[in-house]
């Protein structure tokens, strides 16, 4: 007699890897990263340990394919945003909107980036990080210098920092709304942020001027009082 497969049983192989996937992140969202083991993911899908293992023979091999994940999404990111042949901070504009709804809508990839223990742990997910952050900051340049080309952003602006603060205003929104979990509606508050990040982008070169100008005055520290 054939035998019979249960519901969790029947997914095909390419399925079951990205069920096992979806899952994990539900996992980390809830639980962190920490609290995830292949017996919970398990549980969860309704199936035993060993049939996750069959897939994913390691725990490293589950969190290499999160990071996978993770990759696939932010390429389609990028890749969508740049099929139009428009402004460079507009293109800039759209990757940052779709990246922070990727987070709204995925609040474990917040954890899983701040998880140091995993990279530390696993030295394959800190080379599979940086692969991903290098070609994310690559594609960011290559937007932000056609702005410059374009007129828009001035030439004095240092391509390599824009690019890591945009990086940094959505790993900061990212870590406020799923680690900190401050009480704040993510998409409109990542917009009006964005907004003054284009200010900047936009900003004359005597803008930039004097804001370095204020930065180094504060080096000398606040200056006190003279008592009359």
């Amino acid at each position: 007699m054939p035998r019979s497969f249960t519901p969790a049983e029947q997914f095909p192989v390419d399925s079951r890897k990205q069920q096992i996937v979806e899952t994990v992140l539900q996992l980390v969202a809830t639980h962190g990263t920490e609290a995830v083991s292949a017996q919970l993911v398990a549980d969860a899908i309704g199936v035993t340990q060993p049939a996750v293992f069959r897939h994913f023979p390691t725990k490293e091999a589950i969190w290499l394919a999160v990071m996978d994940w993770l990759e696939q999404r932010l390429v389609a990111i990028y890749s969508a945003a740049e099929q139009d042949d428009e402004p460079g901070l507009v293109v800039l504009s759209r990757v940052f909107r779709a990246h922070i709804k990727l987070i709204e809508d995925h609040p474990a990839l917040a954890k899983l980036v701040f998880a140091d223990h995993l990279r530390l742990q696993y030295p394959s997910l800190q080379a599979r990080f940086a692969r991903i952050h290098k070609a994310y900051t690559s594609r960011l340049c290559a937007v932000i210098d056609r702005a410059k080309s374009e007129g828009i952003v001035s030439g004095t602006v240092p391509t390599k920092d824009a690019a890591t603060m945009f990086l940094s205003l959505i790993q900061g929104l990212g870590f406020q709304f799923a680690i900190a979990r401050v009480p704040v509606k993510l998409v409109p508050e990542a917009e009006r942020i964005f907004t003054l990040y284009l200010q900047a982008m936009t900003a004359s070169a005597t803008a930039a001027k004097s804001a370095r100008e204020f930065m180094e005055t504060s080096k000398d520290g606040p200056k006190r009082r003279q008592v009359v």
